[in-house]
C-alpha cells in the first residue's frame, strides 16, 4: 500500500469533535468523576447561576435546593430561585448548549463565566439516567411560565426539546431546574450541605433552604438586606495582553484611529500616554487600527507594556467587605460561638497579568471549635466555596508556609496547617481567577496572589496574637486580683490585732496594686427573657472619663432595652455606646440590658470596647478599634486631659515594651 493511499485513508477518518462529545468522554474535567462529587457539582452550578442572576437584577436571592431519592442509586435534584427568569428563546441554549453564556467576554467578577457548568450537569444527567432536565421559568412581564424538558444532542452540541408547555406558576418571577442523575448524598466536608453553608457565609444577603433526601430541612437565613455592589465591566488592560490578543483587537476595532482605539478600547491608557506609546512604537496616531500588523504589532505591545499606565479599576470586583465577613461567620457559626472574631482583613486591589484581584481574610478562635485538630480552612473564589483539591490550592499553601507558632497556634516544624481551635476564611476575587482546572476547585500557584494572601493572613494573625496576649494578661490580672482580695484582708486583720489598731481601709492599696479598669459582663435568664449588666470599676489611682461600646448581632441587639439609654448607636452595625460620668478611683457604675423571651444571646456574642484608656490598663474589654471612626467629643477629651494633669501616672514600662514588640512584629511581617 502506497503512502498516498494510507494518507487518504487517514484523511477519511478525520472529523470535527463536538465540545459536548469531548466533555461527555472527559467528564472528570468538569467535576463529574464520581456520584458524590457529581451531586455537589450539580448543586454548585445551579446555585451559582441563581445567585448571579438575582444579583444582576437587584433582587435579594432566595434559593431552594431539594434533593430526593429516585431509585437505589439515583437522586432527583431541583433548584428554585426568585431571579428575573429567562426568556423562552434563551432557555434551550442556556441549559442545553455548552460554551453558551453572557459573561465570558465581560471583564468583571462573576461566579460563572464559561457557559459550561449547568449545561454539563444536564449532560451528565442525560448520560447516567437518559432522563431530560425539566426547566420552568417565568419573567415578571408574562402571565404564564414556560415549562420545557431538554436534553443535549451530543454530536451537534445543541439543545433537543423533548416537550414544551406554558403553565401557571405561583411565583412572580424565577427559574427552577430539575434533574435526575446517578449520584450519592453523604454529609461531610465535601457535601452540598457544606457547600451551601460556605455560600451563606460569603453571601450573607442570600436566603438558602436545603431539603435533604431524608426530609431534613435546613435554612440559612440572610444576615443582611443589602445587596453587594454590582461589579462594573472594565476594559482589557495592556499589561495582560498577549500579541495575538492585541492583533484581534486591532483587526476588530471600529475606531477611526490608533489613538482612539488605545484610549477607548483598552483600560489605563490616557490620550497623552497613547501618543507617547505610538511615538515610541514608530506609528502614526491617525493610522487605522487594522493597518497595524507583523513587527508593528510587536513594537506597539512592547511600548504599551513598558509604559507607566493607570492600574486596572477595581470597580469590576465585588468584595465581601470586613463587616459582612464577620456577620456571615457569626450568622452561620452561631452554634459554635467562637470567643474571638479577628477584625477581617480586606487588602487593596492589586494586578496580576493585567487583571485586578483582591484578597480578604477572616479568622475566628475558640468557642466550640476543636482544639486538637488542624484549623478549619474555608477557601473561596469570587464568592464560591472551593471544597476539593485543598492540598493543591495556593490558599492552603500560603497558610501552611506561615509560622503560626509566633501567633499562638501549634504547628509541627513551623510549616503545614496549624493545630488549634481556629477557623480561617480566605476569599480571592478577580475577573480572571487562575484555577487549576475547568472544575474550578483550586487556585493555581501565582506569586502575586501568594503575596497578597500571605499579607492578609499575617494581618489577621496579628489580631489573634494580640487577643491571646490580652487573654493571658487578663487571666494573670484576674488571678492576681483574687489573691490580693483574699490575702490582704486577712493580713491586715492579723496585723491590726497584733498592734491593737482598727483594720484600715484597703481599697486605696488594692487600687494602687491593680491599676486597671475592669469590665464584667453578666447575662442571666428569667421568665421574661435574658437580662444582664456590665459592671465597670476603676481600680486606677486617678479619675477616668470613659466611653463604653457594645457590638453584637444587629438583629438581636435591636430588641434589647438598655438602662441608661445609649448616647449613640448604629443599629445596622449592631453598635451602641455610652459616655460615662467621671469615674473616681474605686468608683463603680453599671449598664443594664434586657432581651425579650426567645432571644438567645450570651456574653460571648457581645464584643466590649472602651475608649479613654490604653489596653494595658483594661481588663475584660478591648481598646476601641481604630477602624471604627468614632471619636470622643472635645469636651470629654479636655476633661480627661485635665484629670490626668491633676495626678496622672506614667504608663508602665511593661506596656511600652509590649507595644514595641507588636510594632516590630508588624514590620517583620510586612517585610
Amino acid at each position: 500500500m502506497t503512502s498516498s493511499t494510507i494518507a487518504q485513508q487517514l484523511a477519511s477518518k478525520q472529523r470535527e469533535i463536538s465540545v459536548a462529545e469531548f466533555f461527555e468522554r472527559n467528564r472528570q474535567i468538569l467535576g463529574f468523576d464520581n456520584p458524590q462529587r457529581a451531586l455537589l457539582t450539580t448543586v454548585k452550578e445551579a446555585v451559582d447561576n441563581s445567585l448571579d442572576a438575582a444579583e444582576e437584577a437587584g433582587i435579594l436571592p432566595e434559593i431552594e435546593v431539594e434533593i430526593a431519592k429516585d431509585g437505589t442509586d439515583r437522586l432527583r435534584v431541583a433548584v428554585t430561585d426568585n431571579g428575573p427568569g429567562i426568556l423562552r428563546r434563551e432557555i434551550p441554549n442556556v441549559f442545553a448548549r455548552l460554551l453558551y453564556g453572557s459573561r465570558f467576554h465581560a471583564h468583571r467578577q462573576a461566579r460563572g463565566q464559561q457557559g459550561i457548568g449547568i449545561s454539563a450537569a444536564v449532560l451528565y444527567a442525560g448520560l447516567t439516567t437518559a432522563r431530560p432536565a425539566k426547566i420552568i421559568s417565568k419573567v415578571a412581564e408574562e402571565e404564564g411560565a414556560h415549562l420545557l424538558e431538554l436534553s443535549i444532542d451530543i454530536q451537534k452540541n445543541a439543545p433537543r426539546i423533548v416537550s414544551e408547555d406554558v403553565t401557571l406558576w405561583d411565583r412572580a418571577h424565577g427559574t427552577r431546574i430539575e434533574m435526575i442523575l446517578k449520584a450519592r448524598y453523604i454529609r461531610g466536608r465535601q457535601s452540598p450541605l457544606e457547600y451551601l453553608r460556605g455560600t451563606a457565609i460569603v453571601n450573607p444577603h442570600a436566603r438558602i433552604v436545603l431539603t435533604e433526601p431524608d426530609g431534613t430541612r435546613i435554612t440559612f437565613e440572610r444576615a443582611t438586606e443589602t445587596l453587594p455592589p454590582l461589579p462594573r465591566e472594565t476594559l482589557p488592560h495592556p499589561y495582560g495582553l498577549e500579541l495575538g490578543e492585541l492583533g484581534s483587537l486591532l483587526r476588530g476595532s471600529r475606531r477611526p484611529s490608533l489613538v482612539e482605539m488605545l484610549t477607548k478600547d483598552l483600560g489605563g491608557v490616557s490620550p497623552r500616554v497613547a501618543r507617547e506609546v505610538l511615538a515610541g512604537a514608530g506609528l502614526a496616531a491617525s493610522a487605522a487600527p487594522g493597518s497595524v500588523d507583523g513587527p508593528a504589532q510587536e513594537r506597539l505591545l512592547s511600548a504599551l507594556q513598558s509604559a507607566s499606565l493607570l492600574a486596572p479599576s477595581s470597580d469590576c470586583l465585588s468584595p465581601i467587605g470586613p463587616l459582612l465577613i464577620k456577620r456571615g461567620l457569626r450568622n452561620v457559626l452561631g452554634e459554635v460561638r467562637p470567643e474571638f472574631f479577628a477584625p477581617p482583613v480586606s487588602r487593596p486591589a492589586k494586578v496580576r497579568g493585567g487583571f485586578p484581584f483582591l484578597v480578604e481574610v477572616g479568622l475566628v478562635y475558640g468557642g466550640g471549635l476543636p482544639v486538637d485538630q488542624p484549623v478549619q480552612v474555608l477557601r473561596f473564589a469570587n464568592r464560591v466555596p472551593l471544597l476539593f483539591q485543598q492540598g493543591a490550592c495556593a490558599i492552603t499553601n500560603a497558610i501552611g508556609s506561615m509560622d503560626w507558632r509566633r501567633y499562638g497556634l501549634d504547628q509541627k516544624g513551623g510549616s503545614g496547617l496549624p493545630t488549634g481551635p481556629a477557623l480561617i476564611l480566605v476569599h480571592v476575587a478577580s475577573t480572571k481567577v487562575p484555577f487549576t482546572s475547568e472544575a474550578k476547585e483550586a487556585i493555581a500557584e501565582d506569586p502575586d496572589i501568594d503575596r497578597e494572601v500571605t499579607l492578609a493572613l499575617q494581618g489577621a494573625a496579628r489580631h489573634l496574637k494580640a487577643h491571646l496576649s490580652r487573654k493571658s494578661r487578663r487571666a494573670f490580672a484576674s488571678e492576681k486580683f483574687a489573691i490580693i482580695q483574699r490575702i490582704l484582708p486577712k493580713l491586715a486583720e492579723k496585723t491590726s490585732g497584733l498592734v491593737g489598731r482598727p483594720v484600715p481601709d484597703l481599697t486605696p492599696v488594692i487600687t494602687r496594686i491593680m491599676d486597671v479598669v475592669t469590665v464584667e459582663p453578666v447575662l442571666g435568664t428569667e421568665k421574661t427573657g435574658r437580662t444582664g449588666s456590665l459592671e465597670i470599676t476603676n481600680y486606677t489611682p486617678r479619675p477616668r472619663i470613659l466611653e463604653v461600646f457594645v457590638e453584637g448581632p444587629p438583629e438581636e441587639l435591636r430588641t434589647a432595652a438598655f438602662e441608661p439609654a445609649p448616647e449613640g448607636s448604629d443599629a445596622d452595625l449592631g453598635r451602641y455606646w455610652w459616655t460615662l460620668p467621671k469615674l473616681m478611683p474605686n468608683g463603680r457604675t453599671r449598664l443594664s440590658l434586657r432581651f425579650p423571651a426567645g432571644i438567645e444571646v450570651d456574653a460571648n456574642d457581645l464584643d466590649l470596647y472602651v475608649a479613654g484608656i490604653d489596653e494595658g490598663h483594661l481588663l475584660g474589654a478591648d481598646a476601641l478599634p481604630g477602624d471604627w471612626e468614632v471619636r470622643l467629643p472635645r469636651a470629654i477629651v479636655e476633661a480627661a486631659e485635665a484629670a490626668e494633669a491633676q495626678g496622672g501616672v506614667k504608663e508602665s514600662e511593661e506596656e511600652v515594651d509590649y507595644d514595641a514588640e507588636e510594632t516590630s512584629a508588624r514590620v517583620a511581617d510586612d517585610e
